[in-house]
Protein backbone atom coordinates (compact mmCIF):
# COMPACT_ATOMS: atom_id res chain seq x y z
CA UNK A 1 0.00 0.00 0.00
CA UNK A 2 2.79 2.41 0.94
CA UNK A 3 4.62 1.67 -2.32
CA UNK A 4 1.52 2.56 -4.34
CA UNK A 5 1.23 5.86 -2.47
CA UNK A 6 4.85 6.74 -3.29
CA UNK A 7 4.31 5.92 -6.95
CA UNK A 8 1.20 8.10 -7.03
CA UNK A 9 3.14 11.08 -5.56
CA UNK A 10 5.96 10.61 -8.05
CA UNK A 11 3.48 10.60 -10.93
CA UNK A 12 2.02 13.89 -9.68
CA UNK A 13 5.47 15.56 -9.35
CA UNK A 14 6.93 14.31 -12.62
CA UNK A 15 5.14 16.81 -14.92
CA UNK A 16 6.22 19.68 -12.66
CA UNK A 17 9.87 18.57 -12.74
CA UNK A 18 9.76 18.15 -16.51
CA UNK A 19 8.33 21.66 -16.84
CA UNK A 20 11.16 23.11 -14.70
CA UNK A 21 13.81 21.31 -16.74
CA UNK A 22 12.26 22.59 -19.96
CA UNK A 23 12.32 26.16 -18.64
CA UNK A 24 15.99 25.84 -17.75
CA UNK A 25 16.78 24.57 -21.23
CA UNK A 26 14.81 27.45 -22.73
CA UNK A 27 16.86 30.13 -20.91
CA UNK A 28 19.12 32.19 -23.20
CA UNK A 29 22.88 31.65 -22.71
CA UNK A 30 24.59 33.83 -20.14
CA UNK A 31 26.99 36.58 -21.23
CA UNK A 32 30.72 35.80 -21.36
CA UNK A 33 33.51 37.75 -19.65
CA UNK A 34 37.12 37.35 -20.81
CA UNK A 35 39.95 38.88 -18.77
CA UNK A 36 43.57 39.38 -19.81
CA UNK A 37 46.15 40.25 -17.17
CA UNK A 38 49.33 41.63 -18.76
CA UNK A 39 48.22 40.18 -22.08
CA UNK A 40 47.44 36.66 -20.87
CA UNK A 41 43.92 35.25 -20.41
CA UNK A 42 43.60 34.47 -16.69
CA UNK A 43 41.65 35.56 -13.61
CA UNK A 44 44.54 35.89 -11.13
CA UNK A 45 48.16 36.97 -11.10
CA UNK A 46 51.07 37.21 -8.64
CA UNK A 47 53.32 40.23 -9.09
CA UNK A 48 56.35 41.73 -7.38
CA UNK A 49 55.95 45.03 -5.52
CA UNK A 50 55.83 47.90 -8.01
CA UNK A 51 55.17 45.71 -11.04
CA UNK A 52 52.46 47.03 -13.36
CA UNK A 53 49.28 45.08 -14.02
CA UNK A 54 47.34 45.97 -17.15
CA UNK A 55 43.82 44.57 -17.28
CA UNK A 56 41.76 44.01 -20.42
CA UNK A 57 38.10 43.10 -19.95
CA UNK A 58 35.80 41.96 -22.76
CA UNK A 59 32.08 41.31 -22.22
CA UNK A 60 29.96 39.54 -24.83
CA UNK A 61 26.21 38.88 -24.88
CA UNK A 62 25.72 35.42 -26.32
CA UNK A 63 22.19 36.38 -27.33
CA UNK A 64 20.60 39.83 -27.43
CA UNK A 65 22.55 42.95 -26.43
CA UNK A 66 24.37 44.10 -23.31
CA UNK A 67 22.19 46.03 -20.91
CA UNK A 68 24.71 46.85 -18.15
CA UNK A 69 28.43 46.47 -17.40
CA UNK A 70 29.94 47.25 -13.99
CA UNK A 71 33.55 47.09 -12.75
CA UNK A 72 34.10 47.43 -9.00
CA UNK A 73 37.24 47.79 -6.91
CA UNK A 74 38.26 46.02 -3.71
CA UNK A 75 35.70 47.79 -1.52
CA UNK A 76 32.87 47.37 -4.07
CA UNK A 77 33.11 50.96 -5.29
CA UNK A 78 32.43 51.41 -9.00
CA UNK A 79 35.40 52.41 -11.10
CA UNK A 80 35.02 55.89 -12.65
CA UNK A 81 32.46 55.88 -15.47
CA UNK A 82 30.69 52.72 -14.28
CA UNK A 83 28.15 51.24 -14.35
CA UNK A 84 27.45 51.55 -18.06
CA UNK A 85 23.85 51.08 -19.15
CA UNK A 86 22.21 50.38 -22.49
CA UNK A 87 21.47 54.12 -22.77
CA UNK A 88 25.18 54.99 -22.78
CA UNK A 89 26.99 55.37 -26.08
CA UNK A 90 29.45 52.61 -25.13
CA UNK A 91 26.73 49.95 -24.86
CA UNK A 92 23.87 51.21 -27.02
CA UNK A 93 22.68 48.36 -29.25
CA UNK A 94 25.96 46.50 -28.76
CA UNK A 95 26.48 42.86 -27.97
CA UNK A 96 30.14 43.30 -26.95
CA UNK A 97 32.17 45.78 -24.92
CA UNK A 98 35.85 45.99 -24.01
CA UNK A 99 37.71 48.12 -21.45
CA UNK A 100 41.36 48.50 -20.46
CA UNK A 101 42.85 49.97 -17.28
CA UNK A 102 45.95 49.79 -15.09
CA UNK A 103 45.24 48.03 -11.80
CA UNK A 104 48.00 49.93 -9.97
CA UNK A 105 45.93 53.12 -10.19
CA UNK A 106 43.49 51.59 -7.68
CA UNK A 107 45.89 49.71 -5.40
CA UNK A 108 47.45 50.93 -2.16
CA UNK A 109 50.80 52.62 -2.84
CA UNK A 110 50.31 51.83 -6.51
CA UNK A 111 51.03 48.18 -5.86
CA UNK A 112 54.25 48.72 -3.91
CA UNK A 113 52.98 47.10 -0.71
CA UNK A 114 52.24 43.41 -0.12
CA UNK A 115 48.50 42.96 -0.54
CA UNK A 116 45.70 41.01 -2.16
CA UNK A 117 43.52 43.12 -4.43
CA UNK A 118 40.32 42.12 -6.20
CA UNK A 119 38.24 43.65 -8.98
CA UNK A 120 34.77 42.44 -9.85
CA UNK A 121 33.30 42.55 -13.36
CA UNK A 122 29.53 42.15 -13.83
CA UNK A 123 27.61 42.21 -17.11
CA UNK A 124 23.94 41.67 -17.89
CA UNK A 125 22.07 41.26 -21.18
CA UNK A 126 18.57 42.40 -22.18
CA UNK A 127 17.04 38.97 -22.75
CA UNK A 128 13.87 37.79 -21.06
CA UNK A 129 14.64 36.67 -18.47
CA UNK A 130 17.84 38.76 -18.23
CA UNK A 131 21.06 36.77 -17.85
CA UNK A 132 23.98 37.92 -15.69
CA UNK A 133 27.64 36.97 -15.46
CA UNK A 134 30.13 37.97 -12.74
CA UNK A 135 33.89 37.41 -12.57
CA UNK A 136 36.45 38.26 -9.87
CA UNK A 137 39.98 39.34 -10.79
CA UNK A 138 42.58 38.61 -8.07
CA UNK A 139 45.98 40.28 -7.83
CA UNK A 140 48.51 39.20 -5.20
CA UNK A 141 51.43 41.54 -4.61
CA UNK A 142 54.15 39.38 -3.08
CA UNK A 143 57.79 38.46 -3.32
CA UNK A 144 59.15 34.99 -3.84
CA UNK A 145 61.24 34.12 -0.81
CA UNK A 146 64.96 33.60 -1.37
CA UNK A 147 65.97 30.10 -0.19
CA UNK A 148 69.42 29.08 1.02
CA UNK A 149 71.32 27.26 3.77
CA UNK A 150 74.02 28.96 5.83
CA UNK A 151 76.25 28.02 8.76
CA UNK A 152 76.98 30.63 11.41
CA UNK A 153 79.76 30.39 13.97
CA UNK A 154 79.36 31.34 17.63
CA UNK A 155 81.51 34.16 19.00
CA UNK A 156 84.70 32.09 19.39
CA UNK A 157 84.33 30.00 16.22
CA UNK A 158 87.34 30.40 13.91
CA UNK A 159 85.80 28.78 10.81
CA UNK A 160 82.43 30.49 10.29
CA UNK A 161 81.33 34.07 10.62
CA UNK A 162 78.52 34.81 13.04
CA UNK A 163 77.11 38.00 11.50
CA UNK A 164 74.44 37.52 8.84
CA UNK A 165 72.86 39.65 6.15
CA UNK A 166 69.63 37.65 5.77
CA UNK A 167 68.61 39.18 2.44
CA UNK A 168 71.85 38.24 0.67
CA UNK A 169 72.66 35.11 2.68
CA UNK A 170 76.22 36.26 3.27
CA UNK A 171 77.85 35.81 6.67
CA UNK A 172 80.78 37.79 8.06
CA UNK A 173 83.49 37.20 10.65
CA UNK A 174 84.15 39.63 13.47
CA UNK A 175 87.28 40.79 11.64
CA UNK A 176 85.24 41.60 8.51
CA UNK A 177 82.56 43.41 10.51
CA UNK A 178 85.17 45.57 12.21
CA UNK A 179 86.26 46.82 8.77
CA UNK A 180 82.73 47.82 7.68
CA UNK A 181 81.40 51.34 7.44
CA UNK A 182 78.10 52.33 9.06
CA UNK A 183 76.00 51.71 5.93
CA UNK A 184 77.38 48.17 5.71
CA UNK A 185 76.77 47.54 9.41
CA UNK A 186 73.14 48.58 8.96
CA UNK A 187 72.71 45.58 6.63
CA UNK A 188 73.62 43.06 9.33
CA UNK A 189 70.30 41.42 10.23
CA UNK A 190 71.40 39.31 13.18
CA UNK A 191 74.35 37.96 15.10
CA UNK A 192 74.75 34.43 16.45
CA UNK A 193 75.83 34.34 20.05
CA UNK A 194 76.21 31.50 22.57
CA UNK A 195 75.66 32.59 26.16
CA UNK A 196 77.59 30.69 28.81
CA UNK A 197 76.40 30.19 32.38
CA UNK A 198 78.02 32.75 34.68
CA UNK A 199 78.73 35.08 31.75
CA UNK A 200 75.26 36.29 30.80
CA UNK A 201 71.89 36.28 32.59
CA UNK A 202 70.01 32.98 32.65
CA UNK A 203 67.49 34.21 30.07
CA UNK A 204 70.35 34.85 27.61
CA UNK A 205 72.05 31.47 27.94
CA UNK A 206 72.33 28.91 25.10
CA UNK A 207 72.18 29.87 21.47
CA UNK A 208 70.67 33.24 20.59
CA UNK A 209 70.05 35.36 17.55
CA UNK A 210 70.42 39.00 18.48
CA UNK A 211 70.54 42.22 16.44
CA UNK A 212 73.79 44.09 16.05
CA UNK A 213 72.26 47.18 17.67
CA UNK A 214 68.87 47.60 19.38
CA UNK A 215 66.46 50.54 19.35
CA UNK A 216 67.64 51.52 22.83
CA UNK A 217 71.15 51.22 24.17
CA UNK A 218 70.10 48.61 26.74
CA UNK A 219 68.13 46.40 24.25
CA UNK A 220 69.74 42.95 24.08
CA UNK A 221 72.18 43.17 21.17
CA UNK A 222 75.85 42.87 20.35
CA UNK A 223 76.14 46.58 21.14
CA UNK A 224 74.52 46.22 24.58
CA UNK A 225 76.94 43.49 25.62
CA UNK A 226 79.85 45.68 24.56
CA UNK A 227 78.61 48.92 26.09
CA UNK A 228 77.06 47.94 29.44
CA UNK A 229 79.45 47.99 32.38
CA UNK A 230 78.49 44.53 33.69
CA UNK A 231 79.52 42.90 30.39
CA UNK A 232 82.19 45.30 29.10
CA UNK A 233 85.26 43.42 30.35
CA UNK A 234 83.94 39.99 29.32
CA UNK A 235 83.03 41.14 25.80
CA UNK A 236 86.07 43.29 25.19
CA UNK A 237 87.54 40.67 22.77
CA UNK A 238 84.43 41.10 20.59
CA UNK A 239 84.65 44.87 20.37
CA UNK A 240 83.33 46.66 17.26
CA UNK A 241 84.53 50.24 17.75
CA UNK A 242 82.23 51.88 15.21
CA UNK A 243 78.98 50.73 16.82
CA UNK A 244 80.29 51.51 20.31
CA UNK A 245 80.71 55.12 19.20
CA UNK A 246 77.05 55.56 18.18
CA UNK A 247 75.61 58.46 20.22
CA UNK A 248 72.65 57.77 22.49
CA UNK A 249 69.86 60.35 22.30
CA UNK A 250 66.97 61.23 24.58
CA UNK A 251 65.25 58.42 26.50
CA UNK A 252 68.18 56.10 25.76
CA UNK A 253 67.29 55.93 22.05
CA UNK A 254 70.05 55.18 19.58
CA UNK A 255 70.76 58.12 17.28
CA UNK A 256 71.18 55.75 14.31
CA UNK A 257 68.37 53.30 13.70
CA UNK A 258 69.14 49.64 13.15
CA UNK A 259 66.28 47.24 12.32
CA UNK A 260 64.97 45.43 15.38
CA UNK A 261 63.81 41.80 15.35
CA UNK A 262 60.39 40.35 16.09
CA UNK A 263 60.39 36.59 16.60
CA UNK A 264 57.73 33.90 16.66
CA UNK A 265 57.55 30.11 16.58
CA UNK A 266 56.03 28.96 13.29
CA UNK A 267 52.78 27.01 13.35
CA UNK A 268 53.26 25.81 9.75
CA UNK A 269 55.81 23.52 8.05
CA UNK A 270 58.86 25.16 6.49
CA UNK A 271 57.74 23.97 3.05
CA UNK A 272 54.53 26.03 3.29
CA UNK A 273 56.44 29.28 2.98
CA UNK A 274 57.11 30.39 -0.58
CA UNK A 275 55.95 34.02 -0.75
CA UNK A 276 56.35 36.98 1.58
CA UNK A 277 52.60 37.04 2.12
CA UNK A 278 52.82 33.52 3.59
CA UNK A 279 54.74 35.10 6.49
CA UNK A 280 52.83 38.30 7.10
CA UNK A 281 50.15 36.76 9.31
CA UNK A 282 52.85 36.58 11.99
CA UNK A 283 53.71 40.28 11.76
CA UNK A 284 51.26 41.33 14.48
CA UNK A 285 51.73 38.35 16.80
CA UNK A 286 55.50 38.26 17.25
CA UNK A 287 57.63 39.37 20.21
CA UNK A 288 61.15 40.68 20.56
CA UNK A 289 62.06 37.80 22.89
CA UNK A 290 61.47 34.06 22.71
CA UNK A 291 62.84 30.80 24.03
CA UNK A 292 66.22 29.67 22.75
CA UNK A 293 65.83 28.09 19.29
CA UNK A 294 66.03 24.29 19.14
CA UNK A 295 67.15 21.92 16.38
CA UNK A 296 64.45 21.41 13.72
CA UNK A 297 62.52 24.32 15.17
CA UNK A 298 60.93 26.73 12.66
CA UNK A 299 60.88 30.42 13.48
CA UNK A 300 59.58 33.62 11.93
CA UNK A 301 61.96 36.56 12.08
CA UNK A 302 60.62 39.98 11.10
CA UNK A 303 63.01 42.88 10.69
CA UNK A 304 61.31 46.17 11.56
CA UNK A 305 62.38 49.76 11.13
CA UNK A 306 60.69 53.11 11.69
CA UNK A 307 60.34 55.30 8.62
CA UNK A 308 61.27 58.49 10.50
CA UNK A 309 63.38 57.57 13.52
CA UNK A 310 63.43 58.78 16.26
CA UNK A 311 60.68 61.40 15.81
CA UNK A 312 58.02 58.98 14.57
CA UNK A 313 57.75 55.67 16.41
CA UNK A 314 54.41 54.60 14.97
CA UNK A 315 55.02 54.12 11.24
CA UNK A 316 57.03 51.00 10.52
CA UNK A 317 58.26 48.93 7.59
CA UNK A 318 58.73 45.19 7.92
CA UNK A 319 60.76 42.50 6.18
CA UNK A 320 59.79 38.90 7.14
CA UNK A 321 61.86 35.71 6.98
CA UNK A 322 61.47 32.09 8.09
CA UNK A 323 64.33 30.07 9.60
CA UNK A 324 64.63 26.35 10.29
CA UNK A 325 67.39 25.10 12.61
CA UNK A 326 69.13 22.38 10.62
CA UNK A 327 71.91 21.38 13.03
CA UNK A 328 73.72 22.70 16.08
CA UNK A 329 77.19 22.36 17.59
CA UNK A 330 76.82 23.84 21.09
CA UNK A 331 79.20 26.19 22.88
CA UNK A 332 80.92 29.52 22.15
CA UNK A 333 83.22 27.76 19.67
CA UNK A 334 80.34 25.89 18.05
CA UNK A 335 78.11 26.66 15.10
CA UNK A 336 74.55 26.51 13.90
CA UNK A 337 73.30 25.64 10.40
CA UNK A 338 70.12 27.32 9.19
CA UNK A 339 67.70 26.77 6.32
CA UNK A 340 66.39 30.22 5.46
CA UNK A 341 63.68 31.65 3.23
CA UNK A 342 64.13 35.41 3.15
CA UNK A 343 62.41 38.44 1.68
CA UNK A 344 64.67 41.12 0.28
CA UNK A 345 62.85 44.43 0.83
CA UNK A 346 60.92 46.35 3.46
CA UNK A 347 57.67 46.24 1.51
CA UNK A 348 55.18 45.75 4.31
Amino acid sequence: MRTNTYLFIICLLLPICQSCIKELHDLPPRPEITVKLNGVVRDSIIIAPGEEVNIEVECNAQKGILQEVTIKDKVSTNLPGFPLTQDSSQLQNKSSYSYRFKANDYMADGGQAYQTYNFQVICQDNNTPKQLRSKTISILVAEELKSYTVTLGAQDNKEYGGFLNITTGKSYTLKEVRQMNMDELLEISLCYFWGEEGVVPTYEQNQRFIPLVGSNYYTTSWYSYLSQAEYAEIFKPYSIPLIEQIPVGENSKMSIQFPYLLKAISRSPFEDYNLTTDLLKYAQTSSTTSEAPVVYGIYIFIECRYTNWPEDQSTQQKRPHVIRINSLVPGPQGSITLDIKASTDFNY
